[in-house]
């Protein structure tokens, strides 16, 4: 058995593809009708156009996924509220503009 560094693995597994990035959430848990603040990168597509791209934030992997109440947009940052049909637990949010899905990214809807 040939054994890789998990680097030069990773390198190839685990390259940008040029998407949407989601990177922090804050607070990395909230309860429905509460304000959430992500911090990413490429949000309004690669050309940082955040007047054409056409973005939404997910809640959840697969469906039933809940869209989040967009109150702010840019390139960096996204501001949101929790809708209240989204299930409490763990969970992920998923950046989608033009079609392309970024990273999931940890939450928590808290009940």
């Amino acid at each position: 058995m040939i054994r890789l560094p998990l680097l030069l693995v990773c390198a190839s597994a685990c390259t940008d593809d040029g998407g949407p990035r989601l990177e922090t959430a804050t607070p990395a848990a909230a309860r429905a009708n509460a304000a959430v603040t992500l911090t990413g990168a490429r949000l309004c597509g690669p050309a940082a156009d955040c007047q054409r791209a056409a973005g939404q934030i997910l809640i959840g992997l697969s469906p039933p996924q809940v869209r989040a109440s967009v109150t702010s947009y840019a390139d960096d940052r996204i501001e949101l509220v929790v809708p209240p049909i989204a299930s409490p637990g763990p969970t992920h949010l998923i950046a989608v503009v033009d079609e392309r899905s970024s990273n999931a990214l940890s939450f928590e809807v808290l009940p």
